[in-house]
């Protein structure tokens, strides 16, 4: 009889459990929104190369300047942002952040001067640096160490679905409304109201206290900046944050800029298509992120899963640049394969995390992230100086056109990139836990 009651009870201690994981995906997903919607003002002028070219009289290397300068504050605030997170929690940073995010986007949008817009964009590149270390360091403090690779994995859907919003979706709206109306009017009112709900519901750790260590962690600043000397010495950490990079390129450079305008001229179609089209690399990265997050923790594996990602991403964007005559119905399926092989890149942070304490988890996680989007800063206005340099100097409706050829030519930054990444493999560790160092799940 006892043992039936207790099969149709649900025990309190499961029940309390049940109750944890529901507290702690509720407070992460105001991180992950946050890291939703920054996605979307990272990715907005994608939709924008002819308006903005047109607006502010630029050529491509210019735009490619304003759309990378979002990196500069992003990248030179990782560091200072992780040890802020370890040191004083991840909640107070993320508060300030939307709103700068959100400032930034105003000042944006009703720039008439080159260099207003280039201001706004550093703006929203500083807030935004919170976006990410803040969902990563709110799982390392609310879910227990074995689920962190999904957690990193739906962060990154969270992303994903920011940048598909960026694309198609925005692209409709600035059609509708011109691009500063579809900021001011739909963009904004979504970040200051998001900040709202950061402000009144996030918190730094669950009343019982974070799943690990027992004893609070040192964060005095000196033993702060020791563990930031020890992350920048680490080789590993540099591999994996220089693999991230390189397989980063499809995105930093084809989707999140490059690729609308390619296919524009590719296929003859106008921005929202094209849209459409680049969209499907963040569908099929947001449905490969959780999955190859699982599939690498069921093989118990993280090297091998980048392996295959980096030697499959070599393969898809090769053919998507290169390969002529591709059927423009193709050519969203094979945007979202390159999506789906990019997911083995996220892996590169829970192995980070894998490497480091718990105390230094957001600097780490901090300084992998600079080194990743470091490689942004170079390669978006290094296209568009490619672009430049091999334009015949021909100009439609006041803006410079390149051809499909010259496109072909700037991009080869992106299979060239792939390639070293695939040869760093050698000098990247596995990180999985091993089965003696694992900790038992809490009860």
């Amino acid at each position: 009889m006892s043992s039936l009651l207790s099969q149709g009870t649900q025990s309190p201690k499961s029940s309390t459990r049940l109750f944890a994981d529901i507290r702690a995906w509720f407070i992460w997903s105001f991180a992950g929104l946050f890291y939703l919607y920054q996605f979307v003002l990272r990715n907005s002028p994608s939709m924008m190369t002819e308006d903005l070219m047109r607006d502010f009289t630029i050529e491509a290397c210019a735009l490619g300047f304003l759309s990378s300068v979002y990196l500069i504050s992003y990248s030179a605030l990782q560091i200072p942002v992780g040890l802020g997170m370890d040191k004083f929690g991840p909640t107070r940073l993320l508060k300030g952040a939307v709103l700068l995010c959100t400032i930034g986007t105003v000042i944006f949008a009703t720039s008439d001067s080159f260099y207003v817009a280039v201001f706004g964009r550093l703006l929203i590149g500083a807030g935004s640096t919170c976006a990410f270390l803040g969902s990563l360091k709110l799982a390392t403090l609310w879910f227990h160490p074995e689920r962190l690779a999904l957690v990193v994995g739906f962060t990154l859907l969270a992303g994903k679905i920011g940048a598909s919003l960026g694309q198609a979706p925005l692209g409709f709206l600035i059609n509708a409304f011109g691009w500063r109306n579809a900021l001011l009017y739909v963009i904004v009112p979504i970040g200051f109201a998001l900040s709202v709900g950061i402000w009144y519901f996030v918190k730094d750790t669950p009343p019982e206290g974070p799943y690990k260590p027992a004893v609070a962690p040192d964060t005095s600043i000196r033993t702060l900046f020791v563990h930031l000397k020890d992350i920048v010495i680490d080789r590993h950490i540099w591999a994996l944050g220089i693999y991230g990079a390189l397989m980063y390129a499809p995105m930093l450079v084809f989707v999140d800029l490059w690729g609308v305008p390619f296919l524009m001229k590719l296929y003859g179609i106008d921005k929202t298509t094209a849209g459409s089209i680049t969209t499907m690399f963040y569908f099929g990265a947001g449905i490969g992120s959780p999955v190859v997050a699982l599939i690498s923790d069921y093989i118990r594996l993280r090297k091998l899963p980048m392996i295959i990602g980096a030697a499959l991403s070599i393969l898809c964007n090769g053919v998507i640049i290169y390969m002529p005559d591709i059927p423009f119905s193709a050519m969203y399926g094979l945007l979202f394969a390159s999506g789906f092989v990019f997911s083995a890149q996220p892996l590169i942070f829970s192995s980070v995390c894998q490497l480091t304490p718990l105390a230094s988890n957001g600097t780490a996680i901090s300084f992998t992230n600079m080194i990743v989007m470091m490689l942004g800063l170079v390669l978006q206005p290094l296209v568009g100086w490619f672009l430049d340099w091999i334009w015949d100097g021909i100009m439609n409706n006041g803006i410079p056109f390149y051809t499909v050829s010259d496109y072909r030519f700037a991009l080869l930054s992106i299979p060239f990139c792939l390639i070293i990444s695939l040869l760093l493999m050698p000098l990247i560790p596995e990180t999985f836990p091993k089965a003696s160092e694992e900790e038992p799940a809490m009860a």
